[in-house]
């Protein structure tokens, strides 16, 4: 299939497509002066857009293919565990940060509560 058709299964635009071929996420053959994509390279398509919905960065992803230029789905599935435990710390430091704010707004309600009762 040509880009076009890829684009529409993908859901990628043919611009983003260029872009992961231009970085070495994608490999596709060629007929002459048209690239031809494969059912793989769509899912593979899929997949690097489903990442980056997780915040994942392009340059990771790229970091995470090997010497072969092929990803090691070992290797990806430990950088998802690091990936998921930094998102639970941020989470956790979320949490904290609104416990803190709930705080202090309620220490700010008190000192004008104050200050109004003494006008």
């Amino acid at each position: 299939m040509y880009i076009k058709e890829a684009s529409e299964l993908s859901g990628a635009t043919q611009r983003a497509i260029r872009l992961y071929e231009s970085l070495g996420l994608l490999t596709v053959s060629r007929s002459g002066k048209y690239r031809i994509y494969t059912e793989t390279n769509v899912n593979l398509i899929k997949m690097i857009k489903e990442a980056q919905t997780l915040g994942i960065k392009l340059s990771e992803i790229v970091d995470l293919k090997d010497d072969k230029g092929s990803f090691d789905w070992q290797t990806v599935r430990d950088f998802l565990i690091d990936k998921q435990k930094d998102i639970e710390l941020q989470i956790q430091q979320l949490e904290e940060q609104r416990d803190r704010l709930v705080l202090y707004r309620e220490s700010i309600t008190i000192c004008i509560e104050g200050v109004d009762s003494h006008l």
